[in-house]
């Protein structure tokens, strides 16, 4: 809740609003009782009232990069709602956004949503936690890959993202959006089509319109 909430002050309240660019795991940090602290503004962008979208050098870690910003380098603040969307599936599942697994990669979004499909959701629930309250951690699941959308109009913005974590009644709300902007068993934009097993684990993608080039955490 405190990395949505704090999000979500960057992209409305803050003058200029701010997109960090730089959402991962590694980049939130915990301060006392727990309470979540963003970092690393090295990469981020101003965006006054009036702009849109940014079109820049593409820079980020693999996987956390939202498909329109990798494909054509347009930067909008939903591009951080996408980063959210991964971390939040990290933290439930306890497992890297890309992990090689005897020879085979785990995509943590793809198995997410393979749960979602098969009705067993809190399977991806990390194993070591036991004790966990059902319905408020489905909802996180949900919430994952309900801003996880590739097309960056069927993401909401950090503000909503806030509601539906802190409302229980946000349940329905959510299995609409999941509904209204199926995955079809891969992330589609134009001009990128990932299927549900491959890898993103490459440090450099190039495309007519960007190239990628991972950033080393210091």
């Amino acid at each position: 809740m405190g990395t949505a909430s704090g999000l979500s002050y960057l992209h409305k309240k803050h003058e200029p609003n701010i997109v960090h660019r730089y959402i991962k795991a590694s980049n939130v940090l915990l301060g006392r009782n727990y309470s979540p602290k963003i970092r690393d503004f090295g990469l981020a962008k101003l965006f006054p009232d009036n702009v849109t979208h940014v079109s820049t050098r593409v820079v980020g870690t693999t996987g956390y990069l939202a498909p329109e910003y990798v494909v054509h380098g347009q930067l909008t603040k939903k591009a951080d709602v996408y980063s959210f969307g991964v971390l939040l599936l990290e933290v439930i599942s306890g497992r890297r956004v890309s992990e090689t697994i005897r020879s085979d990669t785990f995509l943590v979004r793809q198995q997410a949503w393979l749960l979602y499909e098969q009705g067993t959701p809190l399977d991806i629930v990390d194993a070591s936690v036991k004790d966990y309250p059902e319905a408020e951690v489905l909802r996180y699941v949900k919430v994952g890959l309900a801003y996880k959308q590739a097309a960056p109009n069927g993401r909401p913005t950090m503000r909503q993202v806030v509601k539906m974590l802190s409302r229980p009644a946000a349940s329905r709300e959510l299995e609409i959006r999941l509904a209204d902007h199926h995955y079809s068993s891969a992330l589609t934009c134009p001009g990128l089509s990932l299927s549900p097993l491959s890898s993103m684990a490459t440090s450099s993608t190039n495309s007519a319109s960007a190239t990628y080039s991972e950033i080393v955490p210091r």
